[in-house]
């Protein structure tokens, strides 16, 4: 509606404020609400560890991040990082690698 609508319906000056104010309260809150949903629209197990279901965190080994769980220190690998790891040629190899994360 627009103003020459709510004075035909019978509204006063006062409500027509206030149905304008609430009607771009109501706007901003649907946009904020949007935001919130897209950046909300990962699974609930996003970076959850299949084994506790503890937190996850992304940690650096040899120069790829590699998930490691928070509560029960399992380690976990994305698809291809185990093959590239195995391939290492660093002094202790991929043992040696992993020993330090398991400490």
């Amino acid at each position: 509606m627009d103003k020459g609508d709510l004075k035909k319906v019978g509204y006063s000056q006062e409500e027509e404020y206030f149905y304008k104010l609430n009607k771009e309260l109501i706007e901003k809150n649907r946009e904020k609400a949007s935001q919130a949903k897209a950046e909300d629209d990962r699974p609930d197990s996003w970076m959850k560890c299949p084994k506790c279901g503890g937190q996850m965190e992304e940690i650096d080994l040899a120069g790829i991040d590699i998930d490691k769980c928070q509560g029960c220190k399992g380690i976990y690998f994305d698809n291809g990082e185990l093959d590239i790891l195995l391939q290492s040629r660093e002094r202790g190899g991929f043992l040696g690698l992993l020993k330090k994360f398991v400490e």
